[in-house]
């Protein structure tokens, strides 16, 4: 009765915890650079005081040399971008995939843009197991004119 518990079921044990770990480290490493970017393109957006050609082409480049390459599709109200090499953006169509997405809203004569970046985690002969969705918001901006707000 003292070696109830055989060795190929304690071995079983160890290597079952021993990936469940491994696997919550890959999470948090995701997880974590696709937070960076999204604080980046937030201080990119905040620099330039709002969205125009050489903010999108400047967040459009860091993203390309991150190796950014998550997509997914951007809710109704949203301007997507889907294309890194122009800086353009357009209003979000239904199942278009997008590199990510960007909103507005004005309060006390300022605009705060939304940036909504993806992630995804994937393990080699698996495929994509789930999404991340990181959103941030930009500080409040002065609203100089109906040019800073987004058109599609």
């Amino acid at each position: 009765m003292r070696e109830a518990i055989g060795t190929q079921t304690v071995f079983k044990t160890v290597l079952i915890f021993t990936f469940l770990f491994a696997g919550f480290i890959a999470v948090a490493i995701t997880y974590n650079k696709a937070y960076k970017l999204k604080s980046e393109t937030v201080t990119i957006l905040e620099k330039y005081e709002g969205v125009s050609n050489k903010s999108l082409s400047i967040i459009n480049n860091y993203l390309d040399n991150s190796g950014y390459l998550s997509k997914n599709t951007c809710e109704d109200g949203e301007y997507g971008v889907s294309d890194l090499n122009s800086p353009t953006y357009e209003a979000a169509k239904n199942k278009k995939m997008y590199y990510y997405c960007l909103s507005y809203e004005t309060k006390n004569n300022q605009i705060f843009y939304n940036i909504k970046l993806f992630s995804r985690f994937n393990l080699p002969f698996i495929g994509d197991l789930f999404y991340f969705k990181i959103t941030g918001e930009t500080k409040g901006i002065k609203l100089y004119s109906e040019s800073q707000k987004l058109k599609g």
